[in-house]
């Protein structure tokens, strides 16, 4: 990682020992000798150490670390120390958790794209490089389904072509959909 790759990249650091999030901001600057990256004082309610979990949302990719946050205040700016990168097994299955809210704009039937005249609200549960975990209403979909999930980031938005491949923890109100992605487009808010 280099600081070209994660300056003002958002990066969500959550309490390692209760996983409630504790901040949700952008990374002002990387210091790659110590590891660090420091975020503005305003984004972390309580200025205190913490051991953390910290994902950084790079152009490239998504990064995990287990590292800590001493607390100590510096020109209105917070360093979080990352340490390490978690042990992982093949990246390409390793989710993370994400939870943002999203919508179905387009679903396919009979090979073809159709638009929702009202798109249908879902919430992401974990992502990983090649799919998303949603919740949605129960019976919303049936394993092969495929449809356009799109995604508001402060970028931009996000459109994920997925194809149903699982359905999990069906309560009476709602199902956990596992979904594979097939293709990613991004649009970027003009600058």
């Amino acid at each position: 990682m280099n600081e070209s790759e994660v300056k003002n990249r958002r990066i969500l650091i959550k309490n390692a020992e209760d996983g409630q999030v504790i901040a949700d901001t952008r990374i002002l600057r990387f210091d790659s000798l110590t590891n660090s990256v420091l975020i503005s004082a305003d984004s972390l309610r309580d200025r205190k150490y913490y051991n953390i979990s910290a994902y950084v949302f790079a152009e490239e990719g998504l990064y995990e670390f287990s590292g800590t946050i001493r607390g100590v205040l510096v020109d209105n700016e917070i360093e979080v120390f990352l340490g390490r990168s978690r042990e992982k097994e093949d990246r390409a299955r390793t989710r993370y958790p994400v939870a943002m809210d999203g919508n179905v704009v387009c679903v396919y039937a009979g090979g073809k794209k159709v638009r929702l005249a009202r798109p249908m609200p879902v919430e992401t549960i974990n992502m990983s490089a090649s799919g998303v975990l949603v919740k949605a209403d129960c019976g919303c979909f049936h394993i092969g389904d495929s449809f356009t999930l799109q995604l508001i980031v402060e970028e931009g938005e996000i459109d994920l072509d997925c194809e149903l491949v699982r359905i999990q923890n069906a309560t009476m109100l709602t199902e956990e959909y596992g979904c594979r992605i097939f293709e990613i487009w991004i649009e970027r808010k003009n600058a």
